[in-house]
């Protein structure tokens, strides 16, 4: 097998005004994307870099999924705007690593700038207005990859999801008695392991802060979606439990 099969799924969905492939291929020159599309493959014309491009019509299950996905924007003007897209494109190609990550995310860009409603990250269930998109893909150097392409899912027990995308580990912890600082804590201890790169075996300890609560990092097999859902890890999970 080879290492591209090893590697997790990474799918991009963009809802757009085009009507066929003519319309889209003129939106990436117009646009000055530096991306080409010919048959099913984009690609960038420096970097090499290419994916795996389905074009599809209207859906009408995508204003619900998008709002679903997004919260936060549902009720915008580009909320509006995805209700009446014409198409959606799928961008498919390999996660599990920044590299290729960050290369697919400046994929979903360009067809942002060729008229893209919006950017959902179908391998981790998480929505993007246009203009968010681009400033996380404008600030890839500082790490955005991480707000772009993990969320946190409440409950008991609280996790995060997308990590996968980016070659590492998810991580889980106890929220039944403050959720909200289950989530930051994720939140620090997920952008740490991206941004620092750190070696971390079970045993270690971690906090947020010098005097904040510490934890002990545990290894889990405890999967929240099988080995079929675009969400799953095959990296496994870090379990987080407080000392």
């Amino acid at each position: 097998m080879s290492e591209r099969a090893d590697l997790p799924e990474m799918v991009l969905c963009i809802p757009g005004p085009w009507t066929d492939t003519t319309e889209l291929i003129r939106g990436l020159i117009e646009s000055d994307s530096g991306y080409l599309f010919a048959g099913r493959i984009l690609m960038c014309a420096q970097t090499r870099f290419s994916c795996e491009l389905v074009f599809e019509g209207p859906d009408e299950r995508m204003p619900h999924a998008f709002r679903a996905a997004a919260p936060h924007w549902r009720d915008t003007p580009e909320m509006e705007a995805v209700d009446g897209h014409r198409s959606v494109v799928y961008l498919v190609g390999s996660g599990g690593s920044h590299e290729n990550a960050t290369s697919l995310m400046e994929a979903g860009a360009a067809l942002v700038h060729a008229g893209g409603l919006g950017v959902k990250v179908e391998s981790t269930g998480l929505a993007h207005t246009p203009a968010a998109w681009l400033d996380h893909c404008e600030h890839l150097h500082l790490f955005f990859a991480h707000r772009a392409l993990v969320l946190y899912l409440t409950g008991e027990p609280v996790s995060s999801c997308g990590m996968h995308n980016l070659g590492l580990r998810d991580a889980v912890t106890d929220g039944q008695d403050d959720m909200a600082a289950a989530v930051e804590l994720l939140r620090a201890f997920t952008h740490y392991l991206y941004a620092e790169e750190p070696e971390i075996r079970a045993g270690q300890t971690f906090s947020v802060a010098r005097d904040a609560p510490g934890y002990r990092i545990e290894e889990t097999q405890d999967q929240p979606y099988g080995p079929d859902s675009l969400f799953h890890n095959p990296y496994g999970f870090w379990r987080l439990v407080p000392l």
